[in-house]
This record gives C-alpha cells, structure tokens and sequence, in this order.
C-alpha cells in the first residue's frame, strides 16, 4: 500500500529571506499591530478635535473682536458727533450774542428823536386797519411824531398825539379801535432776543456719569 501522508522539512519550503512564526508569536504581533493602528486613529481624532477648537477658538476670538472693535468705534463716533454738535451749538450761541450786543449798540447810536419814530412806525403797521388812532408819547418826542402825522394820515384818516410823562423818550402807546399797542425800543430787543433764543436754544446740562 502507497503511503498518503508525506512529511517534509519545514526549512525546506520557506523561500529565501522568510522565517517562520510561531503561533503565539503571531497573535501578539497582530495585537501589537492592531494597537498602533489603534492608537494612531486617536492621535488623529485628537488632532482634529485639537485643530477644531483651535480654529473655533479663533474664529470667537476674531468675532470678539469685531464686536468690540465695533462697539469702540461707534462709541468714538457717539463721542465725536456729541462733541461737533456741542462745538456748533456754542458757535450759534456765540453768534447769537453777538448778534444781540450789535443791535444794541446800533440801536444806542441812535438819537431818541428817530428811535421813537421808528418804534410808532412799527405800531402803526399792526394797527394800519384802523379808523381812528391816539399815539401817547413822552411830552419831548411830541413835536417828532407830529412832523410825521402828514405821512401817516395816508392810511389812518383821524390820528391824534397826546404827551404822557409815564413814557420813556423811546416809548409809545398806540389806542386804536383794533387795539392798544405800548412799544418800546427796549422791547423791540426783548422779542429779538425771544425769537433768537427759541431758534437757538441754550443747550440743557447732560448728567455726569
């Protein structure tokens, strides 16, 4: 009977270069292998994880920034705007006053003679509907009124002049059927000066902080 079993030499087989593992040998190699291969996929994962809050990290930090270089700038521009409106303001405050020292200066180069014209000119006008018309002035602007009766009859037909020691040289009072009428030059700049402070307010007091 033919033999149906053939042994051979194990070195026989191996080709040049090769060895041969034990089985024991061989599983811990595979187990060493798979460990590194193991931790190498967490060092990744950790790397990425790494990268990932790294850039959020940035990213925030970059928003943060924006947001506060935001905030610094629109509180500069607050701070700037709120200065400019103050510099202007005390501008138009400044020329407001000049405006009002002007007037009064012109107005006290004037002689009482043309200053209590002009004011019973000025009332005249409100009162020009008027049919009948008594101007009250100081007893030493009488005369000054009257040289202007023959201009002023244009419009008033009855007009009559009558002293009052209670005026001043540049007082007048004007009694006529549409009303009566006291003007003075000194109220004159009283309402210059109303009107110009209702468009130019002072400015109020901002609370400290």
């Amino acid at each position: 009977m033919d033999k149906f079993v053939s042994i051979k030499p194990l070195d026989s087989q191996l080709e040049p270069g090769k060895v041969v593992l034990k089985a024991n040998d061989y599983r811990h190699l595979v187990n060493y292998e798979t460990l590194v291969q193991e931790m190498a996929q967490r060092d990744q994962e950790r790397e990425q994880r790494a990268t990932q809050a790294l850039n959020d990290a940035i990213q925030a930090g970059m928003q943060q920034g924006r947001a506060q270089a935001h905030d610094q700038v629109v509180q500069q521009l607050l701070g700037f705007t709120i200065k400019m409106h103050d510099n202007l303001r005390n501008v138009e405050l400044g020329l407001v006053q000049v405006v009002i020292d002007s007037v009064q200066q012109i107005l006290h180069t004037f002689e009482n003679r043309e200053l209590v014209a002009s004011t019973v000119r000025r009332g005249m006008d409100l009162v020009r509907s008027s049919k009948k018309l008594i101007i009250r002035v100081h007893p030493q602007m009488q005369d000054v009124v009257l040289e202007q009766l023959e201009e002023w009859q244009r419009t008033i037909v009855h007009i009559e002049v009558l002293p009052d020691t209670q005026l001043k040289l540049d007082e007048c009072v004007l009694e006529s059927d549409v009303g009566i009428i006291h003007a003075s030059v000194e109220q004159q700049i009283e309402s210059l000066i109303r009107a110009l402070r209702k468009t130019f307010p002072l400015p109020k007091a901002r609370p400290t902080q």
